[in-house]
């Protein structure tokens, strides 16, 4: 039983209701009960105690001009329901509620029974009012039922039916964006979101840095730099890491051209600082025992080419096997196998994940070649880790810097810019609003955690740390009014399996944003229903194609969707879905259900 009470001035004397005749299916009849008072401004606000043994204590005022909820403050005035206005109250059907209490409207509700009853709506319905007081309690969002279509199609729910999931796996919320709810199922379970996590942090960063911010990578000398007869350089070259997740091997190596064209061609040491990141690694094969995957690199404040290379495959017929090449083109990588090369179908999956591993030698860590693979398969790529950060970094520099005449003598190490440098050149990266496009879309994992990390140095000094991102994000969504109780950052990529946020904290999140002078920054690097990025292959037809724009998570226990829904009534509505569940990547065709049905709105 649950008790809700709205101050009113207006006396009622029924004591049923049922939804509108041909109303909502049951998921979204039982999942949510709408409370609306017919005034010139919608009553809500979230009240200062969570529900108890049962029952919600929920009061409300007067919203602000802009319809939009706002965060309950001690000492103001209680908003005033226009006199004579009438109280509506939408429940599922066969629910049993009375009146009374001069001045106020208290409703108490008596779940129907449904002994025997199964199904994705009847379950919903055992929780659907402590789902709905949460979002009034724990977000502030307007409850109301939904106007633009009179039922949810059984065919959702009984794809929902044969996921095998439980509804208690399951979090999913759906409002217009900037307004109602229409839907809501477990909001403030904390759950992980895998990759959805880095759109808290591509939007925290956005927020706080602006989509201009630019990263750069610095070249110095030392001021009393000395030069032998052949005007090779005999002090060091130091090179200052900035943190650009985005410089790859064309970037460095116009670097290096606008170096040399100073007339610096010969050197002698090269020395890489790194000091703005603390030093982060964890081993790469510990999420998921795949160190060669290059998702699972680690970030670094002199990274390049996200620490990864590209091996490029031919079939060779006549000598029996495959060949490779490296792109960039490192002398002796640590690699070692072959593929063999055999006949008949191909049978390469989309990855190549079975074709290669990590192995252990006295010479240290390399990718090792595996397997026979048929010929029919063609010429292919793919990318891998091949060594640390560090290594590639110099494999790559010194790559460069003799493929464009130079030399160098000496080694190329770690250490710190003197203070006695002076700088000689700077790398620019992309701009902000640019670098989250490849974040979001293409769920880069070692971009978002560089991203993280500094948001957390920008925000709170160096050295960046992981703890220092996550905090700077939490913060900013706290000042943006976003719930964050039960929320666990960790890495800011969504490649953990600490990472927690709950579907109606990110709800708050899109709302905030679509409130934002940013929006459309935020909005253009999400993936495009059957378009780009992760979703280019969902939701291809032509009547969905292009109306969705979301972040994508999946984990092996994992499954989540987080966007905005163009409808073809012309409103846009927020969809978060989030389940935790060992079956939860059955969950996706429920989910592409849902937004062809917002979509068809």
């Amino acid at each position: 039983m649950t008790s809700i009470t709205i101050p009113i001035t207006t006396s009622i004397a029924t004591s049923r209701a049922h939804c509108l005749a041909g109303g909502l299916a049951a998921l979204v009849c039982l999942a949510v009960f709408g409370v609306s008072l017919v005034a010139p401004a919608q009553a809500r606000e979230p009240a200062g105690k969570s529900s108890v043994a049962g029952k919600s204590q929920v009061k409300a005022k007067t919203a602000s001009k802009t319809g939009r909820s706002s965060s309950g403050t001690s000492g103001k005035k209680k908003g005033k329901v226009a006199k004579g206005k009438t109280a509506r109250i939408r429940v599922a059907p066969g629910e049993t509620f009375e009146f009374h209490r001069p001045g106020s409207l208290d409703v108490k509700i008596v779940e129907p029974n449904k002994k025997g009853a199964t199904g994705l709506g009847t379950a919903a319905a055992a929780q659907s009012h402590a789902d709905t007081a949460e979002l009034l309690n724990t977000y502030g969002f307007p409850i109301a039922s939904i106007r633009s279509a009179d039922h949810l199609p059984e065919a959702i729910q009984a794809r929902w039916d044969r996921t095998g999931v439980p509804l208690s796996s399951l979090s999913l919320l759906i409002k217009e964006a900037g307004g109602p709810v229409i839907l809501a199922i477990n909001p403030t379970t904390p759950r992980n979101p895998a990759s959805v996590m880095k759109t808290l942090t591509t939007w925290s960063a956005l927020n706080r840095l602006g989509g201009s911010f630019t990263w750069n990578t610095r070249a110095y000398i030392d001021r009393r730099a000395r030069f032998d007869v052949s005007q090779a350089m005999r002090t060091p070259l130091y090179i200052k890491g900035g943190g650009d997740p985005a410089l790859n091997y064309e970037g460095l190596r116009e670097m290096i051209r606008a170096i040399q064209a100073k007339g610096l061609r010969h050197l002698s040491d090269v020395v890489v600082d790194r000091s703005l990141f603390a030093p982060i690694f964890t081993d790469p094969g510990e999420f998921d025992g795949s160190p060669e995957r290059p998702y699972n690199a680690n970030p670094d404040a002199m990274m390049v080419n996200l620490g990864a290379i590209m091996l490029n495959f031919k079939p060779d017929r006549q000598a029996g096997n495959w060949t490779v090449s490296f792109e960039p083109d490192i002398q002796n990588p640590p690699v070692t196998g072959h593929l063999g090369l055999t006949s008949g179908a191909c049978s390469k999956s989309r990855t190549g994940s079975e074709l290669t591993d990590m192995i252990e030698s006295e010479e240290g860590r390399s990718l090792h070649l595996k397997g026979n693979l048929s010929s029919a398969c063609g010429a292919f790529s793919f990318y891998r880790l091949v060594g640390s950060q560090s290594y590639m970094f110099s494999s790559i520099f010194e790559r460069l810097w003799t493929a464009e005449g130079g030399t160098i003598s000496g080694v190329i190490r770690d250490g710190l810019v003197p203070d006695r440098a002076v700088m000689l050149e700077t790398r620019r990266s992309p701009p902000l609003g640019q670098v989250i496009q490849t974040i979001n879309k293409y769920s880069n994992n070692v971009m978002a955690k560089t991203l993280l990390l500094t948001l957390g140095e920008q925000l709170y000094g160096a050295p960046a740390t992981f703890e220092k991102g996550s905090q700077a994000v939490l913060d900013t969504l706290k000042k943006q009014g976003v719930n964050i109780g039960g929320y666990t950052v960790v890495n800011g990529s969504g490649l953990s399996r600490g990472g927690r946020i709950t579907a109606g904290g990110q709800a708050q999140m899109l709302d905030s944003i679509w409130s934002s002078a940013l929006r459309d920054t935020f909005i253009d690097s999400l993936s495009v229903t059957g378009v780009d990025g992760t979703m280019r292959r969902r939701l291809t037809d032509q009547a969905v194609r292009g109306r969705g724009h979301f972040k994508t998570g999946t984990l092996g226990n994992a499954s989540a969707l987080s966007g905005f829904v163009t409808a073809a009534n012309g409103k846009t509505y927020i969809l978060v879905s989030l389940v935790n569940d060992a079956a939860a990547l059955n969950t996706k065709s429920f989910v592409d259900a849902i937004v062809q049905w917002l979509i068809a709105q």
